[in-house]
C-alpha cells in the first residue's frame, strides 16, 4: 500500500466515523481539527493502533491531532 493509499483509508475511515470532523493533508501528515472531546476520543483510538500520532492543544491555536504517515 502507497502511502497516498494509506492516508485516503486513514481519511475515509475517520470520515465515516466522525462526519462532523475537519481533515487536510500537508506533506506526509494527516491533520484532524475538531471539538475537543471529539478529538480525544480520535486520539484514544489512533494511539493504541498508530506510532506517529500527535495531540497538540495550545491556548494561542486550534487543538489538533497529527498522524505523520
Amino acid at each position: 500500500m502507497t502511502n497516498k493509499e494509506l492516508q485516503e483509508e486513514i481519511i475515509n475511515d475517520l470520515k465515516n466515523d466522525f462526519p462532523e470532523i475537519e481533515i487536510e493533508t500537508e506533506n506526509d501528515n494527516i491533520i484532524i481539527r475538531a471539538d475537543t472531546n471529539t478529538l480525544w476520543e480520535i486520539f484514544e483510538i489512533l494511539y493504541k493502533g498508530l506510532d506517529n500520532v500527535e495531540f497538540n492543544m495550545d491556548k494561542d491555536k486550534d487543538s489538533h491531532i497529527i498522524i505523520k504517515t
